[in-house]
């Protein structure tokens, strides 16, 4: 028998079946219904298909780089990207736990993150860590069999002497409030005298605290307030050594001058409003405009005699840029409660500054006048621009402002100099982050304080 003649193959590869191991190796399956090999004295014909190859120095490709089809590992890739995600919103969240508990250092990281993954994206990660922290503070309420602390243990306060048989001032008011959720705790809704206006007025109130539980939802929410008599004080605004004016080049001291920490004259300080990214909103002092105003916005003013104005700017008449008695002012938003009214757009996160915490349970503060012009200064935990609203409605506030959110930036302080010479420092509340002392030596963010001061009879 002759040799069967064949033609020549030159650079054929044979396909092979598809791969059916995991780890690159060649494998072959058997055909179906029979013995994987057929035992025959007849030759074989065997049709082989051509595959190109560009060169054959051409090194084949790695079999760890090939999936099924032959194609790249395209779900490799997927994976690596979820896992990439995953740590990078771990990574977010861990910055943000950071700015929220651990101090300036810590926020400054995550404005680094904003800067890096962007504002929107970090604000909505960050809505998310406040609800997680909202939760837990719902878990330890319920596990803590519903108990909560009141803020301080309320005392008498000072006494005050008799105000003399002709005395022409009367005490600025100081609304008792009904507890909003039953039972109250000790001394909630009652106001108590902190210190006494200056000789010879020391018959009346300079200052009071109260606090008050404005959601019935939130029953651990406390929001503590502050009210001052701005007959014997003066309220100043200074800007921070970074915001709001930093992005525009326009730094602030960002600490109280020194003539104003002076014998007993500074009486309290408290955070200012929200940073220049989060809406740009206006602030100008001693002539200075770190950012322009804002037509419409929430804006509280001082006029060179010490008044104080607060309404919606180019809306209230005294608050534009033609009255040249403004000394100095501050926006932030849009009114929390205009005529006694608290802004039915409390629900809208736009409408508090265009970002997506201001839906979010956290820290909050405000800034307000009452009937009398006195000022009243609010802060507390788990709130919503509502509920913070409905707590200086309680109080009887009848224009508010939001000023600055979140647990880290909101904070008021008290300042007292004892006859040693000694400044004395208290928190308003004991939750509060800082010291006090970043108002004293430095600070970037922007701010309130006021002074005591001993006006005469006509001026007061």
């Amino acid at each position: 028998m002759e040799p069967v003649k064949r033609a020549p193959v030159q650079r054929q590869f044979v396909r092979l079946s598809p791969l059916s191991r995991p780890d690159g190796f060649f494998t072959f399956s058997p055909p179906r219904g029979g013995s994987p090999y057929e035992i025959s004295n007849q030759p074989t014909l065997v049709t082989l298909r051509t595959v190109t190859v560009a060169d054959s120095s051409s090194p084949l490709p790695a079999a760890g780089s090939l999936n099924a089809q032959g194609k790249p590992k395209a779900r490799r890739k997927k994976k690596l990207s979820r896992w990439f995600a995953i740590c990078s919103v771990i990574t977010v969240l861990a910055v943000v736990f950071l700015s929220q508990g651990n101090g300036e250092g810590g926020a400054s990281l995550a404005d680094t993150m904003r800067a890096v993954i962007g504002p929107t994206a970090t604000a909505q990660i960050e809505s998310w860590y406040l609800s997680l922290t909202n939760m837990a503070s719902q878990l330890q309420y319920q596990l803590s069999d519903k108990k909560v602390a009141a803020p301080w243990k309320v005392s008498p306060g000072p006494t005050l002497p008799t105000p003399p048989p002709k005395a022409v001032f009367m005490p600025m008011q100081l609304t008792p409030m009904s507890p909003l959720i039953s039972p109250g705790l000790p001394g909630e809704g009652s106001w108590t005298t902190l210190s006494q206006a200056p000789t010879p007025y020391s018959y009346l109130p300079l200052d009071a605290r109260a606090f008050i539980r404005p959601d019935p939802a939130h029953p651990y929410a406390i929001v503590t307030l502050l009210q001052f008599d701005v007959r014997f004080t003066r309220l100043h605004i200074i800007g921070g050594t970074v915001e709001p004016g930093g992005p525009r080049g326009v730094h602030g001291p960002g600490r109280i001058p020194a003539a104003d920490l002076q014998n007993n004259a500074l009486l309290a300080a408290f955070n200012g409003g929200f940073k220049y990214a989060d809406g740009q909103y206006g602030l100008m002092t001693n002539g200075i405009v770190y950012v322009p105003p804002q037509r419409g916005s929430a804006t509280i003013a001082i006029t060179k005699e010490g008044k104080i104005a607060l309404g919606a700017w180019g809306v209230d008449p005294l608050l534009n840029s033609r009255n040249t008695d403004l000394l100095a002012w501050r926006q932030n938003a849009a009114l929390l409660i205009d005529k006694g009214v608290i802004n039915p757009l409390t629900h809208d996160g736009a409408a508090w500054g265009g970002t997506i915490l201001n839906s979010a349970y956290t820290w909050r503060s405000a800034i307000g006048m009452m009937p009398d012009g006195s000022l009243i200064y609010a802060a507390g935990n788990a709130l919503t621009a509502e509920t913070l609203g409905k707590a200086l409605k309680a109080a009887g506030a009848v224009m508010a402002m939001q000023t600055d959110i979140n647990p880290f930036w909101v904070r008021a302080f008290l300042y007292n100099r004892n006859q040693n010479g000694t400044l004395g420092i208290e928190k308003l509340n004991p939750q509060m982050q800082g010291l006090g002392t970043e108002y004293l030596y430095g600070t970037q963010r922007d701010f309130f304080y006021l002074t005591r001061v001993t006006p005469t009879q006509k001026t007061a």
